[in-house]
């Protein structure tokens, strides 16, 4: 009997046991999954270096071959928030550069962005467009980017962005 009751007594430790593991466990601060990285400071003016843009309409811009590039300027960081100011920068007075049907507007597009928990990955979204650009930060003065729109004037692609 001793013998039996101290077998089933182990057996429900040992179950207790496989099952406490399997359960998800809240995680703490000390965590480090849980954990946050150190917010880098994105300020300052970065410019397309090199990438790809498909349109809509089918036509491909590439960087910096084709006649336009563009500079955001990323000011007003607190912590992990940031302001941004996109301007399209035309090679030459002929080809000013088109959004769809319309020029390209000759001031700063007003956006704004956010630096995630990682420390690494940035997201930014123009103000009043259905711009959307992911990046992910690959050195001090260097991100490579996805950008996306939807719409009738719909594009998506990919740049690196270097810090002036």
């Amino acid at each position: 009997m001793f013998t039996r009751n101290l077998t089933l007594l182990l057996g429900l430790c040992f179950i207790s046991l496989v099952f406490s593991q399997c359960v998800d466990k809240p995680q703490s601060a000390e965590d480090p999954q849980n954990a946050t990285a150190p917010i880098p400071n994105l300020e300052g003016i970065w410019v397309i270096t090199d990438g790809r843009l498909i349109y809509a309409n089918k036509k491909i811009s590439n960087f910096p071959e084709d006649y336009e590039t563009a500079e955001f300027e990323i000011k007003g960081q607190n912590g992990g928030v940031f302001e941004v100011y996109l301007s399209v920068i035309p090679k030459s007075p002929e080809h000013p550069g088109r959004h769809g049907s319309d020029p390209l507007p000759n001031t700063a597009t007003p956006s704004i962005g956010v630096i995630d928990w990682d420390g690494k990955s940035v997201l930014m979204t123009d103000i009043g467009d259905h711009t959307i650009y992911k990046c992910t930060i690959t050195g001090e003065n260097t991100m490579q980017c996805m950008v996306w729109e939807s719409g009738d004037n719909a594009l998506a692609g990919r740049i690196l962005l270097e810090r002036k």
